[in-house]
């Protein structure tokens, strides 16, 4: 059976790398026994497969993970089991049986949402909603992608789904809804980098959090966990 997740990654945690928080998980597991399945190969490994990584030093209440299990355990027992191994600041905040066949997290998923704060300097107060908005009227947002390949430009417009910006002195606060996963990813820094640039203020983003990550089912965007309890959607029984 397969168990799906998702995963809190608090204050506590929030500057380890994706890595090591799948590492944290997976020997969460091992300490609570769990029945995971192994890979074939040399090197076996539990067959837990992660979705989207999430950028070092951001926080998150929506990692999601899929489980392979030998054996049967009810989704209940697994979550408790669970809970009691892993460190401060990593929670399992909900799960489901999925089917054995699911696709892999990583294909499906293809947006996530965030709530960003920046500081602003004083002198942005009273016109950075009206430069934000200028700023997202624009048809192309041109940024460089820097990689150990190659250096790139890239339209990030298009991947720019919805936004809400919250201006207030001190830290403001933007909650954004951009692609992410194999049709194109833009991490929110990038998106705020390109504002700044753009309205010439020099802010500085001083906290991101995702809150959701999304796949397409039926046109619409939902949560990977969304009705994944109807028996026609799991493939087998319960």
């Amino acid at each position: 059976m397969k168990i799906r997740a998702r995963i809190a990654k608090g204050e506590a945690v929030r500057f380890i790398s994706h890595l090591d928080f799948a590492g944290a998980v997976e020997k969460a597991v091992r300490r609570a026994e769990l029945p995971l399945a192994l890979s074939r190969g040399f090197t076996p490994r539990l067959k837990i497969s992660f979705a989207s990584a999430l950028a070092l030093g951001a926080t998150s209440e929506a990692e999601y993970a899929d489980f392979e299990l030998e054996t049967r355990i009810s989704v209940s027992e697994f979550v408790r089991c669970l809970n009691q191994q892993l460190p401060e600041g990593i929670e399992i905040l909900a799960a489901a049986q999925v089917a054995a066949n699911a696709p892999s997290l990583m294909a499906k998923v293809c947006a996530a949402s965030y709530r960003v704060t920046a500081k602003l300097p004083p002198a942005a107060e009273g016109r950075s909603e009206c430069l934000w908005n200028r700023f997202l009227q624009q048809n192309e947002i041109v940024i460089t992608k820097i990689t150990k390949r190659r250096t790139r430009q890239v339209d990030i417009r298009p991947l720019v789904l919805r936004t809400r910006f919250y201006p207030r002195p001190g830290d403001s606060r933007w909650d954004l809804l951009v692609a992410t996963g194999a049709a194109g990813n833009l991490r929110p820094e990038e998106l705020l980098q390109a504002f700044f640039a753009y309205s010439g203020l020099e802010g500085e983003v001083t906290h991101i959090h995702r809150t959701g990550l999304f796949i397409e089912r039926y046109g619409q965007l939902m949560s990977p966990l969304a009705r994944l309890r109807l028996a026609e959607e799991l493939g087998e029984e319960q």
